[in-house]
C-alpha cells in the first residue's frame, strides 16, 4: 500500500480507527515521510475535524471507567501510551476524578474480581491488592478496599465496612 503523501497515509489509517495526533506523527514517521509534511498534514487533519486529542482522550477514559474501573495512574499511563500530550492527559484525568471518587471505583473494581468467589482468602486477598494496585489505584485506596474485604464476613457485609474508612 504504497502511499504517497503524508496525507494519503494519515488518511488510510483514520479510515481503520481514531489515533491521536501523536499517534499520528510517530506512525507517519514511521514510514520515513519528511517531518515538515507530517506537521503539515497533522494541522490540516486537526483543522478538518479528523483528530480531535481532548474528545478521543475523554471518550478512552469514560470506556475504561466504565468497563473496568482503574486509578488516575493506570488513566495517565493509558493516555501517555497512546501519545498524548502529557498536559492534556493529566488536565482530563484530573478533570474526571474530580468528579469521582476513587474509593468507589477501587470497591467496584474489586467486586468484579471477586465475582463468583463465596470466600475470599488471605492469598486472594493479596492478589486482589496486587491487582488494584497495578489498576492505577493509591496505596491507601488499595488498602482501605483490602482491609474492607478482610474484615467481612461475607460479600454483603462490604459497604458496611466500607464506610468506617
Amino acid at each position: 500500500m504504497g502511499s504517497k503523501t503524508a496525507m494519503n497515509a494519515a488518511l488510510h489509517i483514520l479510515s481503520r480507527r481514531q489515533v491521536s495526533s501523536g499517534q499520528m506523527r510517530f506512525m507517519l514517521s514511521q514510514k520515513k515521510f519528511p517531518e515538515e509534511e507530517i506537521d503539515d498534514c497533522v494541522e490540516r487533519l486537526e483543522q478538518w475535524g479528523y483528530i480531535n486529542d481532548r474528545a478521543l482522550a475523554a471518550n478512552i477514559l469514560e470506556t475504561m471507567i466504565s468497563r473496568s474501573p482503574c486509578g488516575k495512574k493506570r488513566c495517565l499511563y493509558e493516555l501517555e501510551k497512546r501519545r498524548f500530550d502529557s498536559e492534556l492527559a493529566k488536565e482530563l484525568v484530573d478533570d474526571l476524578y474530580a468528579e469521582l471518587d476513587e474509593r468507589t471505583l477501587a470497591f467496584s473494581a474489586a467486586q468484579q474480581y471477586a465475582k463468583g468467589k463465596s470466600q475470599m482468602t488471605s492469598k486472594d486477598l493479596q492478589r486482589l491488592a496486587g491487582w488494584l494496585s497495578r489498576r492505577g489505584f493509591t496505596g491507601e485506596t488499595v488498602y482501605t478496599v483490602v482491609r474492607a474485604y478482610s474484615q467481612a464476613s461475607d460479600r454483603e457485609q462490604i459497604p458496611e465496612y466500607w464506610g468506617q474508612y
